[in-house]
């Protein structure tokens, strides 16, 4: 039995072909958007939690993207990939934001321990800021107050000696045991002066 003709394929023809030509991916393109702006927004503080849901999206359409038959699977990498990115960066420029946060909240609500000490040879007179306002104490020999500060304080202390005598005299402000500030001065009416923060120590 003869197998059916065929007519031959004209000259510089070919075969037709089974395999399709590739389509456009539009869930691959969509996760590469997304993807790309989760990362924006990742870098950016407190915007960065955008990313928490534009990252995920963009894995999903990349996934989504991936399975789909006879497209383009490049965009869908891609997104794939920005997407875990964003996510991998919110996270860490979160946790940085937070950090610092907490560290700024600590450094206002922390307590310190102010010390303020004079030395003079003969009689003085002290001025010292005591959290609310400034305080004025006569001394005939060397003198020392203690006092409590919350946060970032300022503190300023300065003693001044009699005009009828020649004395000597020294201020310094230690906070937490720390010296912050410290000065001497001699003479008749002699002067000295310190200020600190606590942030200085």
């Amino acid at each position: 039995m003869s197998e059916p003709y065929s007519p031959p394929l004209a000259q510089g023809s070919s075969a037709p072909s089974t395999n399709q030509p590739l389509k456009g991916n539009g869930f691959g393109t969509t996760a590469l958007v997304l993807g790309i702006v989760g990362i924006v927004f990742a870098i950016i503080p407190i915007l960065g939690t955008v990313a928490f849901i534009l990252g995920p999206l963009a894995i999903i359409f990349g996934a989504i993207g991936l399975t789909r038959k006879f497209t383009k699977k490049g965009t869908s990498i891609a997104g794939l990939i920005l997407g875990a990115v964003a996510i991998i960066v919110a996270i860490i420029v979160t946790s940085l934001v937070a950090a610092a946060a907490n560290g700024v909240n600590d450094a206002l609500n922390k307590e310190h321990k102010v010390e303020y000490v004079v030395t003079t040879t003969g009689p003085a007179k002290v001025t010292y800021w005591n959290g609310n306002g400034s305080s004025n104490e006569d001394i005939a020999a060397n003198w020392k107050k203690d006092l409590t500060a919350k946060g970032i304080s300022f503190s300023t202390l300065s003693v001044t000696g009699d005009f009828s005598a020649t004395t000597s005299v020294t201020c310094e402000i230690l906070v937490d045991g720390a010296s912050v500030s410290k000065n001497s001065g001699s003479g008749t009416g002699a002067m000295a002066s310190c200020s600190g923060n606590s942030s200085t120590k």
